[in-house]
This record gives structure tokens, sequence and C-alpha cells, in this order.
């Protein structure tokens, strides 16, 4: 009777642990699940150390590094991984990455706090006076504001900008977070910053 060699793949879940090897690999969807290369998984040779005063600690091997932190009962914790050798930093992982996911969770907000109204250059009147009442109320309760200015097929960029500064003649008095309106292809767009009217 012959018997069929069979070939054991390994075992590979989804957050890169091979469980035969003991190998790590790290891929953008594991970093973004489970945060930045700390202690054993940071691979390199050697890093660039900040320490947990912030001081510059210089290059240092990594497993030096590594029972450095842990000595001080910290993680050594890849803050830097863009640059040759990566920056590394002495600090609580847990806490780095409370304070990391919390910085997300603010701009996340502040995104989410942008309201838009859009236009075209042959929009009603009544549309248009409708969408300037929305805009201002809700620049009042704390929103930014992003007025646009759409155009479509043979519409003039000329005609567009004509409508839109009228449209922006009933904001005088309000500041926005850019200087000048700005144009990127067919669209023109200006931001009108939260908690009311410019002081100046």
């Amino acid at each position: 009777m012959e018997f069929k060699k069979t070939f054991k793949r390994p075992y590979n879940n989804n957050n890169g642990y091979n469980r035969n090897n003991g190998s790590y690999k790290r891929g953008n969807a594991d970093k973004k699940q489970y945060g930045p290369r700390r202690n054993e998984f940071i691979r390199v040779p050697q890093v660039m150390v900040i320490g947990d005063q912030g001081e510059n600690l210089g290059v240092m091997k990594t497993d030096e590094a590594i029972k450095l932190a842990q000595s001080k009962g910290l993680d050594l914790v890849e803050v830097g991984a863009t640059v040759n050798p990566p920056v590394c930093k002495i600090i609580d992982y847990a806490k780095y990455v409370y304070e990391l996911n919390k910085k997300q969770r603010k701009n996340k907000n502040k995104a989410k706090d942008m309201k838009e109204f859009k236009f075209s250059p042959v929009i009603d009147i009544g549309d248009i006076e409708l969408r300037v009442r929305r805009s201002k109320e809700f620049i009042d309760k704390g929103h930014n504001v992003r007025l646009t200015m759409v155009r479509k097929g043979r519409q003039t960029h000329e005609l567009a900008i004509q409508v839109f500064n009228d449209i922006l003649t009933n904001f005088e008095g309000y500041s926005t977070i850019e200087p000048e309106k700005k144009v990127e292809g067919k669209t023109i767009f200006i931001t009108f910053k939260a908690n009311g009217k410019a002081k100046n």
C-alpha cells in the first residue's frame, strides 16, 4: 500500500501570528487593529531610543533597549517606523495606545462636526436662501460649515465664481478656515469656522 506524502500547511490566522515557528508578520491591517509594534515584535537589529522622560538615548541594539524598558516596568514602543533606524520610545504601552485612540476619536468627531452645503451655478434662488439659512444655523451651533460650488457639463468657471461670490456676500463678518476660496477641478469651496462671527 502506498502512502501519499502530506504537507501540513502552517497555521496563520488573521493577526499574522504563525504558531509553528512563533513568527509574527505585521501588515497594514495588523497595525491598524493591534496598534504600533512593541518589545519583541520590533524586528530590526537597532533602534533610536527616546527615554521615558523624553530624553534622546541615541541608537541602541533592540534587545538592549527592550531590557532597559522592562527594567523600568515599561515597554519599548515603535513611534516612528518610517525612518532608519526606527524611533522607539520607552513608555507604558497601554497608556500610549489609549492616548492614541483618544486623539483619533477627537479627530473623527471633528470630521463629523463638519457640515457641507453644495450649490450649482444654476441653482434656484429659493434653494440658495434655504441653504444659506441652514448654514448659519449650524455655524452658530458650533459646527464648521463648508460651502461647495460644483460645476457640471458645460457650465463655465466664470459663472460658477460669480454665483459663488454672490452666495458668500451672505456670510460677511463670519470667519473662515481657508484665507481664500479654493478651486479644485470643477469644485470651488470655502469653510466657515464654528462658534460664530469673526471678532475683527
